[in-house]
């Protein structure tokens, strides 16, 4: 009889070792390259910490930042608060010369639009513009005195109808104001700090869209439509489809009457209603009107518990009780 004696297996021992990358701090472009700062108070002072600071600026006993150079708007009619050149020359931490080592020219700005941004690295944040106080009097002079048509004057000036509206309405009420004795020295003081602070309109270089049509609010969602493969179908039986009115027609009185005119249209509207046909042992005739989901009736899914012990309940002309639907 032979005895095997069972020996237990081995244990595989695996290495695994730990591998680190170095990551680079983000630093600004425009600081100097191996710059340590000097430590503040026997502390550390990182370069991050000491760009707050130099942005900040000092602090008062109120806890604010009085010294910081963007705490003020601008009042040269200009929005480009932070730009690599401003404090050129003034700090260690920005560097005096650009990669290729030499010094660092101004270059012109591509685009009109680059002056309009507040922030030079961020293209998609835009201020708007401010009409000059000799361009709004002769407008509303055009419109109010003489009695130009809002067509013609949009057109010269390169500016919507509905700006236009509002800038004779302001305008108005402004006159108004002064009559009755309203407007304050501290009115006086804000408009005009706000005045300069925005960058003036340019009907060359800041020019408005007068072709632009705003999208109605039927065409934000689908519709099916089951057509034959060899049936015309164009932009105009679209619009059919979706109840709207062509584009020229629409056009027109964006161009000639302003946008208000569209929400005009859109609450004069008339809901589609029609009576079923009845056919032979029918008692009732169904009457259908279109509406709006939320409206009229409950929405498809609402609990309603009829059970429940906080229910309401009113009474009719006979007395009768019945739960109100809530």
């Amino acid at each position: 009889m032979l005895a095997f004696r069972a020996q237990p297996p081995k244990a595989q021992v695996v290495r695994v070792s730990q591998v680190r990358y170095n990551r680079v701090l983000a630093y600004p472009s425009y600081t100097t390259k191996g710059y340590i700062p000097p430590s503040r108070g026997g502390r550390k002072q990182t370069v991050f910490k000491k760009l707050m600071d130099e942005f900040l600026g000092h602090k008062n006993y109120k806890g604010q930042y009085y010294d910081n150079r963007f705490a003020f708007l601008k009042q040269n009619h200009s929005t480009n608060y932070i730009d690599r050149r401003f404090a050129e020359g003034k700090t260690k931490l920005f560097a005096e010369q650009s990669e290729e080592g030499g010094a660092y020219e101004e270059r012109p700005l591509s685009e009109p639009k680059d002056q309009l941004r507040p922030f030079s690295l961020n293209r998609f944040t835009v201020t708007n513009t401010m009409v000059s106080k000799d361009m709004k009097k002769q407008l509303v002079s055009e419109v109010l005195d003489e009695g130009k048509p809002l067509l013609e004057v949009a057109v010269k000036y390169k500016m919507k109808i509905q700006r236009i509206e509002a800038l004779v309405k302001l305008h108005q009420i402004e006159m108004q104001y002064q009559e009755e004795g309203k407007i304050t020295p501290t009115m006086e003081k804000f408009a005009d700090v706000m005045y300069k602070a925005f960058p003036l309109f340019d009907p060359e270089a800041h020019g408005e869209n007068l072709t632009e049509i705003p999208i109605p609010s039927e065409t934000l969602h689908s519709r099916f439509v089951t057509i034959a493969e060899s049936e015309p179908f164009g932009p105009v039986d679209a619009a059919k489809e979706f109840g709207l009115e062509p584009a020229a027609e629409t056009l027109r009185k964006v161009t000639e009457e302003g946008e208000h005119a569209l929400s005009v249209t859109n609450n004069t509207k008339v809901h589609k209603t029609f009576v079923a046909p009845m056919h032979e042992g029918d008692r009732v005739a169904y009457k259908f009107t279109d509406v709006k989901v939320g409206e009229v009736g409950y929405r498809y899914g609402k609990p309603y518990r009829d059970n429940r012990k906080d229910r309401k309940y009113a009474f009719d002309n006979a007395g009768k009780m019945y739960p109100v639907l809530e």
